[in-house]
């Protein structure tokens, strides 16, 4: 018998029910917002298969739970939604085993004095060098991207741009001393050039063209070095 895994589908679509809030709040709704709103909405378990039928005959893709203030704020942008609010990072649950993933976390490692090179050799104020690491849940291991603010020949120091649910007993602004053992992946999107960004290659090899054009825009990426 083929017993397909559930997934979590929100019904409404998470993103309607969004936008339906803020219009009716008349002003952005606030990362606490979207949060509760998020852990209150109505979910539907479904075969992969049947979610994303319910995809297509929607017209769009909802919101990524884990990455709901990110995809919202990603959502509110293309849709000329204003003020416009930071985003913060976008963190990704990996399956560190797969083969792919495995050179791409090597990649990163190995190219490490590179990324430092770039951190020192810029600073424009737009310049926002990013790193992966891992926090270590009870359920299961996730990768967060932070922002460098600081960084030494052994290691770096790096802020948290947003708190996801999983996250709770932290705040937005947090640091935290990161390894060079512990790095998982580093990035610099600079201008719509990204440089680094190793396991989100390694993602964006398994897409198709349109996919990865969905992506790109979704990064603001129009280069890879």
């Amino acid at each position: 018998m083929n017993e397909e895994k559930l997934i979590p589908v929100f019904v409404p679509a998470l993103v309607a029910i969004l936008v339906n809030l803020e219009d009716k709040k008349g002003s952005p709704l606030s990362y606490e917002e979207v949060i509760e709103i998020r852990d209150n909405a109505n979910v539907m378990m479904m075969e992969k298969t049947h979610a994303d039928a319910l995809s297509e005959s929607r017209g769009y893709d909802d919101i990524d739970p884990e990455n709901c203030w990110y995809d919202w704020q990603m959502y509110r942008r293309d849709a000329g939604r204003t003020p416009d609010l930071d985003p913060g990072a976008k963190i990704a649950l990996t399956n560190s085993s797969d083969a792919r993933m495995q050179q791409a976390f090597a990649d990163a490692q190995q190219s490490l004095p590179h990324f430092r090179k770039l951190i020192h050799g810029n600073t424009d104020k737009d310049f926002f060098p990013l790193i992966k690491t891992k926090f270590v849940l009870a359920a299961s291991n996730m990768f967060v991207w932070l922002r460098v603010v600081e960084n030494s020949n052994t290691g770096f120091t790096g802020e948290l741009f947003e708190v996801p649910a999983e996250l709770r007993d932290y705040e937005i602004g947090d640091t935290f001393d990161v390894e060079d053992a512990a790095i998982i992946d580093w990035m610099i999107n600079h201008d719509g050039t990204m440089q680094g960004g190793y396991t989100i290659r390694a993602h964006r090899a398994t897409l198709n063209a349109e996919e990865q054009a969905k992506l790109d825009t979704h990064l603001g990426v129009s280069r890879y070095l």
